[in-house]
């Protein structure tokens, strides 16, 4: 009966080793594969005709939108992407949306023939968003250029308020003065008269850049929707 039961111990020690050396080396080719960086691939996208507007993983697009590339150009693909979703449009031709399978290689390559639209409503239509897209583009263009008068404005503000304080300055030492008829009393008269000036023009330019800074910034918001 021992012997049987050494027998018995002894099966199921190597069944337990095994089972061990098994899950370390799933463990180890885990770790391995974590450790091993994962690939920057490229979808190489080209068309006829060049120039055609593309746009990646999108639905519902809206073409007023800029693209997000313009063929012929690289895509980079996120590294666990298998898939992407290509649309292209380009005036005068059918809009085009293709989903990709990507190759495991570096990089992939798809070439699309347009199909040339002899639809007028549809010639129009495009006609309409490629308008739209040149007015939102000059409408973000007028915002972030309303940011100059906003800055200059605000500069403006802050040497009002200089000029205002020095002003005062030379007001109360004209007041506490007891000599009225020394150089000192007449340079300070002067520098009185001058801070009160560059007050006023400082102040009317800011009003202006302000101004300015307004209109860009409203003539953008509209034009941009």
């Amino acid at each position: 009966m021992k012997p049987n039961i050494l027998k018995f111990l002894t099966v199921l020690l190597l069944l337990l080793h095994s089972v061990s050396l098994a899950d370390d080396a799933g463990k180890s080719d885990s770790t391995q594969a974590k450790q091993q960086p994962s690939k920057t691939r490229y979808l190489q996208v080209s068309s006829n005709p060049t120039t055609a507007d593309i746009y990646v993983n999108r639905s519902g697009i809206d073409y007023s939108s800029h693209p997000d590339y313009v063929s012929p150009s690289f895509i980079k693909i996120p590294p666990n992407d298998t898939t992407v979703r290509i649309t292209m449009f380009q005036k005068g031709y059918s809009d085009t949306t293709i989903n990709v399978s990507l190759s495991q290689k570096d990089t992939s390559f798809l070439i699309v023939s347009l199909r040339q639209s002899f639809d007028d409503e549809l010639i129009e239509q495009q006609d309409r968003t490629l308008a739209h897209r040149k007015r939102k583009s000059l409408g973000h263009k007028l915002i972030i250029a309303s940011a100059i008068p906003f800055v200059a404005s605000a500069v403006a503000a802050v040497a009002t308020q200089k000029y205002i304080k020095d002003a005062k300055e030379d007001r109360d030492a004209m007041q506490n003065s007891l000599i009225r008829n020394s150089d000192s009393y007449q340079k300070t008269k002067d520098s009185f008269a001058d801070n009160r000036s560059k007050a006023k023009k400082a102040k009317a330019v800011g009003g202006t850049t302000l101004g300015t800074g307004i209109v860009f910034l409203s003539a953008g918001l509209i034009l941009s929707f």
